[in-house]
């Protein structure tokens, strides 16, 4: 492994980020500190310092890389899709799927939290809001005559729902209201949601 001195700071970032993603998945959010992963890239804890304020920062980042491959995800899945009903689907299942193959990456994104006088960064958000948006705009499409803040909230009521769903799965509680799979409940709450819009 490479020592200090001998990668740029994208190259340094990019390899910290990818030592994180391998801990996690090997191990879980508890052994990630900074410390933790300039050890396994062979440098010094405070060599990464310029690139991760503290473990939160480190954490915040991981989470906008996990964000960004279940973007692309979604992209692959809708790709193909002609409709608006078909790609929302095409979403929900790319959704399942990335949260079941990588689940402590994807709970790590939503149970970690920041000290009370810390800000969630600005590009996070953006991201997150893009996945939002994304799902509004089939809504729109299908749906033209709602108003767009009831397309949003339409939006947010909809995978709430199927990130419910997602939650039962990889936690092991869905088998507790019913031996229905997480795919045919996704499908059919994206399904019969879409219906109850009006939206054919």
């Amino acid at each position: 492994m490479g020592r200090r001195g001998e990668h740029s700071k994208e190259e340094l970032a990019a390899l910290a980020l990818e030592a994180a993603v391998a801990m996690l998945e090997e191990e879980g959010p508890t052994i990630l500190t900074t410390r933790a992963v300039a050890g396994r890239i062979g440098y010094t804890a405070g060599s990464l310092y310029f690139l991760f304020r503290n473990r939160d920062d480190l954490i915040l980042q991981v989470n906008e890389r996990t964000l960004d491959e279940l973007r692309a995800g979604i992209e692959v899945a809708v790709a193909d899709c002609r409709e608006p009903r078909e790609a929302i689907l095409g979403m929900g299942r790319a959704y399942l799927t990335f949260a079941t193959a990588h689940p402590v990456r994807w709970r790590l994104i939503f149970e970690h939290v920041l000290p009370a006088n810390a800000e969630v960064p600005a590009g996070l958000l953006a991201k997150i809001e893009d996945f939002f948006t994304r799902v509004a705009g089939y809504l729109s499409t299908l749906a033209p005559e709602r108003d767009p803040l009831a397309v949003r909230r339409s939006a947010q009521a909809l995978w709430s729902g199927v990130h419910g769903i997602t939650v039962l799965t990889i936690t092991d509680k869905l088998a507790l209201g019913g031996d229905a799979t997480a795919e045919a409940l996704t499908e059919d709450l994206i399904g019969r949601y879409l219906d109850g819009l009006g939206a054919r």
